[in-house]
């Protein structure tokens, strides 16, 4: 094939030397053409590096908001849904910018700067010395809100330069380039979204996770895929701007609007209301037709919020209703923000198992699974995996232990440490305040020995109280003043070591749990004597704090000269409080739960994440596929700023849903979101049926018909 093609431009001997040069060139040219564009692989270098360094951010971020920074569940899920919708709505600037002023070569290379600088502001504000909270919630939403420009800026720019880069006749070069663009965000995506977790809880800083880390290495990659860009900078083909399509288009839509308000209702005449911008010269009049191709797509994506309103509360709920199961599986560990890998692991699956398997087969069979039906499907599936969450959290709630949420509310609990059954008087809990009968005292909470009073999700306002508590039948009273504070749960805990004297701690104990699957032991030394446990030393009444895996533990307890090892269980996640007391050699370990464990397993979050990513296969890649095929030419790029801007909308809508906090319980939202989809799929189906498909050549012939009608009005 390639010595015909040679021998069709031979020329005649008489210009010999001018047929040289001809077919130098053109075999120069060819072979040029032939080529896959070498600087291609900065481009997906810089892409790789890119996704990395914002999945391997975002995956912990909301873990971050809610356990360094102290906000809670709703606040966390406030501020990363503001972020998602940020970096959704600056591409909207970003491809005004690339288009009408930088072209897009500039706007990656500043904008990426300004990312890189946002990567570093946020990873400041996770480094411990560095102020106070307040300085680091303040570092890190002013690198986020940085970030958020960036990438956003950058999003609309990196693939469509990558285009740029091919010749006319290198299509299937083209197609190639695309395959692998999206092999480069999801190979990024995967690995960040596996080692992310991995950094931020194994490695420690400043005494705590090492959040600092965990965001400064996708801080580093940012400065690598700014350096992998920069270096092809002489090979790229650059196009200067050509004005942008999404001015021209605002324009002419306001235009319409402005002339058609100002037109009375009886001269209304046109078929469509765009129509009405249409110039006397009519040299507008391909625009508008293009712009009403453009709005016919746009009227499918009213319903498609919804599907990003449920898909994005991955990295947020569904990260956070981790937190609260059981990670563990033998002696492997899945940490709740590495889940997340689910997504873009199954999205390599899913793709191309139903390209090969799927997709023919409905094919064969002559089964109609147009694109539309897709996407209907794809909204369908999303409400599905939301139901599943919802059946999920009912089974994490059953073991669900109730705390204090706001500075209104306390709770105090009694541990019966002593050898004698208790009786305790107070006006803390309505069952515990005693009466007076004949001058006798009855009634009151009574607990037998290493017994606890089942008050946790009692709450009470703070304050000090006065608690009276007495060995059984004993008439003589000892009486404590205890004073609670807000968002605090406290343990009296009594013991009298053998002695008919009692003696009474207060202490309190942690409400949350870990968001890495550790439990937490509160180690209380009821004796009359200093201890050593685990070889740090204990004093009487006071108590030691530590950290301890999932299962079977032993404590090292040495007291009166004489060593124990003690045998507790802990599962994941829970919090415990374990009482030495006793007198002499006679020491033993009571152990009490404070707040219960995680029973439910992380992988019980596989079905949803599998409904929600065959939902975004059907809906996501589909939909883009669908609004680029049903767009003109020239509205494209356009189409594709209004889909990301979709995006953005859909994590308005969690904000809205969060923010106002009128659901309390987690399994009602979810089933809200489902609800709200599912009438959000009806309007989809509704739109869809109404909808005309339209053929890429009817784009070609209306151009060809409008070409012959523009040289005729030149020729009249």
């Amino acid at each position: 094939m390639a010595n015909q093609s040679e021998k069709t431009y031979l020329l005649p001997k008489s210009n010999i030397s001018d047929a040289d040069d001809a077919t130098d060139g053109s075999k120069a040219s060819r072979k040029e053409k032939s080529r896959f564009p070498f600087c291609i692989f900065f481009i997906l270098g810089n892409e790789f590096c890119e996704r990395y360094s914002f999945y391997g951010m975002r995956t912990i971020l909301v873990l971050y908001l809610k356990y360094y920074l102290l906000w809670d569940a709703t606040t966390s899920t406030a501020v990363f849904h503001s972020f998602n919708v940020l970096c959704y709505l600056f591409p909207l600037f970003g491809a005004i910018l690339a288009d009408s002023w930088w072209g897009r070569y500039k706007t990656i290379l500043w904008l990426s700067v300004v990312y890189a600088v946002g990567m570093v502001v946020n990873t400041l504000g996770a480094v411990g010395p560095l102020g106070n909270l307040t300085a680091h919630a303040a570092l890190s939403c002013t690198g986020l809100l940085i970030i958020a420009i960036g990438t956003g800026g950058i999003k609309p720019c990196v693939a469509a330069f990558g285009g740029d880069q091919f010749e006319a006749v290198q299509e299937n070069y083209r197609r190639s380039f695309f395959s692998l663009f999206y092999f480069a965000i999801n190979a990024g995506s995967l690995l960040s979204t596996f080692l992310s977790p991995l950094i931020r809880e194994q490695v420690k800083c400043f005494g705590d996770d090492c959040y600092a880390l965990a965001f400064g290495i996708p801080a580093i990659l940012m400065v690598v895929a700014l350096v992998f860009f920069v270096t092809g900078t002489r090979w790229y083909k650059r196009l200067p701007p050509s004005g942008n399509i999404l001015v021209k288009v605002t324009k002419a839509i306001w235009c319409a609007i402005r002339n058609r308000w100002k037109t009375e209702k009886k001269f209304r005449t046109k078929d469509h209301w765009i129509d009405y911008a249409l110039r006397d010269d009519e040299s507008n009049a391909t625009l508008l037709r293009d712009i009403k191709y453009m709005l016919s797509v746009l009227v499918l994506f009213i319903p498609l919020p919804l599907f990003w309103t449920l898909f994005d509360q991955q990295g947020s709920r569904w990260t956070l209703q981790a937190v609260k199961m059981d990670g563990y599986v033998g002696g492997l560990r899945i940490l709740p923000d590495q889940m997340q890998i689910c997504n873009p692991l199954l999205i390599v699956i899913l793709i191309p198992l139903l390209e090969v398997t799927l997709y023919p087969c409905l094919h064969r069979f002559k089964i109609n699974f147009s694109p539309l039906r897709r996407m209907a499907f794809g909204m369908i599936l999303a409400g599905m995996s939301f139901v599943v969450a919802a059946l999920v959290h009912m089974k994490i709630d059953v073991n669900y232990t109730a705390v204090p949420v706001n500075q209104h509310q306390t709770s105090l609990r009694v541990i019966n440490a002593a050898n004698c059954p208790l009786v305790v008087n107070s006006t803390v809990y309505p069952d515990w305040r005693a009466t007076r009968t004949n001058g006798t005292v009855i009634g009151g909470l009574r607990l037998e020995p290493t017994n606890a009073s089942e008050t946790l999700e009692q709450f009470v306002r703070p304050g000090t109280f006065k608690v009276s508590y007495r060995c059984g039948d004993d008439v003589t009273q000892q009486q404590e003043r205890v004073q609670l504070q807000g968002l605090t749960v406290y343990d009296l805990i009594i013991s009298n070591n053998g002695s008919k004297s009692l003696k009474a701690v207060l202490s309190s104990h942690p409400t949350k749990k870990s968001d890495d699957g550790k439990s937490f032991v509160r180690i209380v030394n009821m004796l009359n004597t200093t201890v050593k446990v685990n070889g740090k030393t204990l004093l009487p009444d006071k108590r030691e704090r530590l950290a301890v895996d999932k299962g079977r533990n032993i404590l090292a307890v040495r007291a009166h000269d004489v060593s124990y090892a003690m045998n507790y269980s802990v599962g994941t996640g829970g919090l415990y409080t374990l009482v030495l007391r006793g007198k002499n050699a006679d020491v033993t370990l009571l152990q009490f739960t404070d707040i219960n464990p995680n029973v439910v397993s992380i992988f019980w979050l596989i079905p949803q994440y599998f409904l929600i990513t065959l939902g975004e296969v059907f809906l996501s890649v589909t939909g883009l596929e669908f609004s680029y095929s049903q767009a003109p030419p020239s509205m494209k790029s356009v189409l594709q700023s209004f889909w990301l801007l979709t995006v953005s909308v859909g994590n308005i809508i969690v904000l809205i849903v969060a923010e106002t906090r009128l659901i309390t319980k987690q399994t009602d939202e979810y089933f809200l979101f489902s609800g709200l989809i599912a009438v959000a799929a009806i309007i989809f189906i509704i739109l869809a049926i109404r909808y005309r498909y339209v053929d890429e050549s009817e784009f070609e012939t209306n151009d060809d018909s409008l070409i012959e009608e523009e040289s005729t009005l030149k020729e009249d």
